[in-house]
């Protein structure tokens, strides 16, 4: 037994010796090559971080249709960035402090050619848009909430576009978005222009973008509570809700905002001119769905009034939309959502005119297809807008056909 003992502890000893050469050997051979490419390759297109401790995601979309327009003085088809969801890209990461807390941040930038809403019947291009959406950085307890403080979203940013349909990369409840620059007074297009956004006064009357301290608290039964507060001053709180009942979905929101920003900056239309004490909002919306047939509404509306500075009349502006439809796998590719809408704006005392009264009337329908496999939605929406204002008379409508795709990565 020794005897044996002792010849394989030889043996062992023996192998050592040369097995290191010979698997130098080996990994130096043809037999590799294709690893080490492939690993070489991944070192290149790998997004490089300056710290272990952080994570790093690199995301965005690009979101670009076909618009066909008929407008009172033109017609004419254009290739546009979808101003609803924008092209854009961004950097994201977070790294855990605890088993409760962690911190994160997020930056995100817009890249726009030719956007939607801004194009006209003099430019099928439009200004160049390249901004920061998105700069902030976050603490987040599992317990007690999230505190984010940057550039970013007040808490009134989507509380009136709540969809459980898929249908909101082509009609969402905002603005007109595809052809709002056009002149909506025949023979006018030129000096001393309108546009069709002056009647929609910014679309839903959510805040924008802007440098806010903003809490997110945990969600508790379905709901969640925010609250925000930045800029020159402006602040919004709200309560958001998801959940199931039985076989239907539902999901809702409501939002109320004060900004005494007097550019109006904050107001999605820059409709105060400097006349504006206080601007005061109230938004919101809901979407059920019936899971096993895929029927589905969604509705919304928006209260807004600019409390002028004195001698100005104060402009109240009221709004509500309805949209309605199918969102169902009919083919394996993804959903399919087909839906007919319709909205109204109506504006009292238009641009601080006493007794003046305008509004505008959207009603259009649509088809999404998603393409799961590629992370790929195909759009097919019409939309036709009717202006109406007691000074302006014989404004005509726009009709726009818009067919596109928005892809994320």
């Amino acid at each position: 037994m020794k005897a044996k003992l002792f010849g394989a502890v030889c043996v062992l000893a023996v192998s050592s010796a040369w097995m290191p050469a010979a698997l130098a050997a080996d990994l130096g051979g043809d037999c590799c090559a294709d690893l080490e490419e492939r690993v070489a390759e991944l070192e290149a297109t790998t997004a490089r971080k300056g710290n272990r401790k952080v994570s790093l995601t690199v995301y965005g979309q690009v979101n670009t249709a076909v618009m066909f327009w008929d407008a009172p003085n033109e017609r004419n088809t254009y290739v546009v960035d979808n101003d609803i969801s924008s092209t854009r890209f961004g950097f994201h990461g977070s790294a855990k402090i605890s088993s409760d807390w962690s911190a994160g941040y997020r930056i995100e930038i817009e890249t726009q050619s030719a956007a939607s809403n801004e194009v006209d019947e003099q430019s099928d291009d439009g200004p160049t848009i390249i901004e920061v959406r998105v700069s902030e950085w976050y603490l987040k307890s599992k317990t007690l909430g999230t505190i984010t403080v940057g550039q970013g979203s007040f808490v009134n940013d989507g509380a009136t576009e709540v969809d459980l349909s898929g249908t909101n990369v082509i009609a969402q409840f905002d603005d007109l978005k595809f052809g709002e620059r056009f002149d909506p007074r025949p023979g006018f297009a030129g000096a001393g222009r309108s546009d069709y956004d002056d009647y929609t006064r910014g679309g839903n009357f959510e805040f924008n973008r802007g440098n806010r301290i903003r809490y997110d608290s945990p969600t508790l039964a379905g709901f969640k509570v925010s609250a925000a507060w930045g800029e020159d001053d402006a602040w919004d709180v709200a309560l958001r809700y998801a959940g199931e009942f039985g076989s239907f979905k539902i999901a809702a929101a409501v939002a109320y905002g004060e900004a005494t920003d007097s550019t109006g900056s904050l107001s999605n239309d820059n409709v105060c001119s400097g006349n504006c004490d206080r601007i005061q909002v109230v938004n919101g919306s809901a979407s059920i769905i019936h899971s096993p047939t895929g029927l589905f509404v969604t509705a919304g509306g928006a209260w807004r009034e600019f409390d002028n500075i004195a001698g100005v009349p104060d402009e109240q502006n009221n709004y509500w939309a309805i949209r309605g439809g199918i969102s169902k796998k009919f083919f394996s590719i993804g959903k399919t959502a087909i839906y007919g809408e319709y909205q109204i704006t109506d504006i009292s005392n238009f641009h601080g005119t006493l007794g003046r009264d305008a509004g505008i009337e959207i009603w259009g329908a649509g088809v999404v297809q998603k393409i799961d496999a590629a992370a790929m939605e195909l759009y097919l929406g019409y939309r036709n807008a009717n202006p109406n204002d007691d000074v302006q008379a014989n404004l005509g409508d726009l009709n726009v056909v818009t067919a596109g795709a928005r892809i994320k990565f």
